[in-house]
């Protein structure tokens, strides 16, 4: 770490542990004059040379080719208008693609000016500044709190109505604001302001109402809205870029952003650097590190310096594979997940504000066939759906010029496991940086339940293995509380988990929790220990449920054993589920099931007694994809295949007050070699394994002990 990296952070930590700091005290390193965001007053000559002699000319070359190409033509387009009741409760996929369509519109319009201006701040050409102006006058004459009720009318981009059509509008355009400031009529400015009073007063007030002031980082206490949270990030930008023009509303606003990036952030979130909503939801810190940048950019101590940002990287490098494949919590559309080039831009960054060389060594592992460009070089593209901009990604990298370079660090050096203690996640891997080699299982129990964007998966586990998914989180989404979203994905069935008498745990129920009870690692094994008895009592009669427990035991970084252990107040059923992409078995006689993918394979063998189990795999859901999807008729992207998975549910023959049951699964590189494997228990309830690579571990696993022998 750099002395210059390492003073802001320290002096953070020393006004924020004393209790000086007062919540107006970001204004103290609020710039004298504009423009405060984006390109700050005093560095437009240094980012013209960033853009055309520096580290940023390829992107910058890009950014103009695309806008001299398409989009200097491209039309403002009219004010969206309204689609009926915008509840998420009442959308069907037609009205979802009304609803992304005002997104789309919405983004088209503020990457447009965003290019516009940057391209003008760089070349001075008249043409660019007009284009912006353009798109910055037209799109500040909408119409807000519009009627729907009154039928289809403009106004749909207000807060109330599409929240994240608003929120793409309003988090760049007062940003072009401010670099344009000079050049418009005092006119203009007239109508550029109250638009901007209105929209942003309505929005700050939308974002209040979710009682964000009361929460508290990393956690539940006061229950955190997704959106509210993400949308903090533009209330501290538009507070700065308005500061002078709407100084009693922009003030406000920035000491409301700046106080939660300082006290609360983030209540999803604490010092690991975890993220409860899952994988594809922490990429919401993108927008989050955009305020931490133009916090650097102004020379704000605060910037960067709560421990979360000095580790969250670190939840993407040890959870998420360069290939695609299923992770905690909601994914986009198929459910599939993978290092995705923007991540990989986005860790580039984090690892040279940072001087993190662990982070572009992840960054580097992005598959090279992953048709999705960087958006640091990509140009424009196609701006409907694309966030961040290029744009966004060449101020980020213009600011994080200013560090060091850094070298890549070797991944192997890291250790294997990181337990995310915030989320309640613990991701183990064999080869860490190998993905072709690693074995890679995550095991979550955490404390912050369904709520939100994640599942009712307490005491779950998913296993990755030689680049590709084996042991699933099976969870689809078309879109937000489709049918099949909330009848199959949001349900504890669709998860490697147990039921109870046929239930698992309540979804969208922030005390339907779990927690890590144990994280140790030993000579030859790491184990963790989950307790879910809570989430399980949301879906049973009062005072059923007194023990849920499982422990995954990962052995020699090769294959892993768990021991689930469940006791009721009368005789309960046992479900013990898993989940497969492709191909699934079970062989009755040995108690073994195998999962087939399509070069990789997973063996399961049960250690109970023989006949112990009814036997049902299927590749249907209760609750089927909905067919539009399904067809390619709507969505034009993606993550994997839309199609039915495989499923094994083994359910016990015999209720029984107390169940046990031990398993080992085994993952092989080669699906064509079959994984000979026998899992036996004796009377003392020791485990015998006899492995396929000819070798025999005898375990102990008991509360307070594990021994392999």
């Amino acid at each position: 770490m750099t002395t210059r990296q390492f003073l802001p952070t320290v002096l953070a930590a020393v006004v924020l542990t004393s209790g000086c700091l007062s919540a107006n005290s970001g204004a103290q390193h609020v710039p004298a004059s504009g423009p405060r965001t984006m390109v700050v007053a005093g560095q437009r000559d240094a980012f013209r040379a960033f853009c055309t002699t520096g580290e940023g000319k390829a992107a910058f070359d890009a950014i103009k080719r695309d806008l001299d190409g398409t989009y200097m033509a491209f039309p403002h387009p009219t004010d969206p208008l309204t689609y009926g009741d915008p509840e998420p409760s009442k959308r069907d996929s037609y009205k979802t693609d009304r609803w992304r369509g005002v997104q789309d519109t919405a983004g088209n319009i503020a990457g447009i000016a965003e290019a516009a201006t940057l391209v003008w701040l760089v070349t001075g050409e008249e043409k660019y500044l007009e284009k912006a102006k353009e798109f910055l006058l037209t799109s500040t004459d909408w119409v807000l709190d519009a009627d729907w009720e009154s039928g289809e009318v403009p106004g749909a981009t207000d807060v109330y109505y599409n929240d994240e059509g608003n929120f793409r509008l309003w988090r760049k355009l007062p940003l072009v604001y401010d670099q344009l400031r000079e050049e418009l009529s005092a006119a203009e400015r007239e109508q550029v302001l109250a638009h901007f009073k209105e929209r942003g007063e309505r929005t700050v007030r939308w974002i209040r109402k979710s009682n964000i002031a009361g929460l508290k980082r990393n956690s539940l206490e006061v229950k955190p809205s997704s959106h509210p949270v993400r949308f903090m990030a533009m209330v501290g930008l538009t507070g700065l870029a308005l500061w002078d023009d709407l100084p009693e509303q922009a003030q406000d606003w920035y000491d409301f952003s700046y106080t939660f990036y300082r006290d609360q952030f983030s209540p999803f979130a604490g010092d690991a650097g975890g993220w409860a909503e899952g994988n594809a939801y922490w990429r919401g810190t993108f927008e989050h590190a955009g305020f931490q940048d133009v916090l650097l950019a102004i020379g704000d101590p605060i910037a960067y310096s709560i421990p979360f940002w000095n580790n969250t990287g670190y939840f993407a490098l040890y959870n998420v594979q360069p290939y695609l494949h299923t992770t905690f919590g909601d994914a986009s559309n198929a459910g599939h997940f993978s290092l995705e080039p923007v991540m990989a831009d986005y860790l580039n960054h984090l690892g040279r504000v940072q001087q993190n060389g662990y982070f572009l060594s992840y960054a580097d592992l992005l598959n090279p066939d992953d048709p999705r460009e960087s958006p640091s070089l990509m140009g424009m593209g196609s701006l409907a759906r694309t966030y961040p901009t290029a744009g966004e990604f060449l101020i980020r990298n213009f600011i994080g010029s200013t560090f060091p370079a850094v070298e890549p660090a070797p991944l192997s050096e890291l250790p294997p496991y990181r337990f995310f203690d915030d989320v309640g996640w613990v991701s183990m891997h064999s080869a860490l940086g190998d993905p072709a080699n690693d074995i890679h299982i995550t095991f979550k129990s955490s404390a912050y339940g369904s709520y939100s964007h994640s599942h009712p998966d307490q005491n779950t586990f998913i296993i990755n293995g030689y680049g590709e998914g084996l042991a699933i989180n099976s969870a689809n989404r078309e879109f937000h509380r489709s049918p099949h979203h909330k009848g199959w994905t949001w349900q504890t069935h669709s998860k490697n988990g147990i039921l109870i008498d046929g239930e698992g745990q309540r979804q969208q129920d922030k005390d339907a929790d779990g927690k890590i009870t144990r994280f140790e690692v030993g000579e030859r094994y790491v184990w963790v220990t989950g307790d879910a008895k809570v989430a399980y009592q949301t879906m049973q009669p009062g005072g059923l449920v007194k023990r849920t427990t499982r422990d995954l035991v990962f052995v020699d970084q090769r294959y892993v054993v768990i021991r689930d252990r469940v006791t009721t107040s009368y005789a309960t059923e046992l479900s013990w589920l898993l989940h497969g992409e492709m191909g699934m078995g079970w062989q009755n006689d040995d108690q073994q099931a195998r999962i087939v993918g399509k070069k990789a394979a997973l063996t399961a063998a049960l250690a109970t007694p023989p006949l112990t189990w009814f036997a049902r795999i299927t590749d249907e859901y209760e609750f089927p994809i909905d067919p539009r999807y399904r067809s390619g008729e709507t969505y034009s992207w993606v993550t994997a295949e839309w199609r039915d998975h495989v499923s094994l549910e083994l359910t016990t023959r015999e209720k029984a007050a107390d169940h046990s049951v031990f398993s080992v699964l085994w993952p092989e590189p080669d699906k064509y070699r079959m994984a000979k494997i026998s899992a036996t228990l004796d009377a003392d309830n020791r485990l015998t394994v006899k492995r396929p690579d000819g070798k025999t571990d005898v375990i102990t696993l008991t509360d307070d002990k594990f021994i392999i022998e």
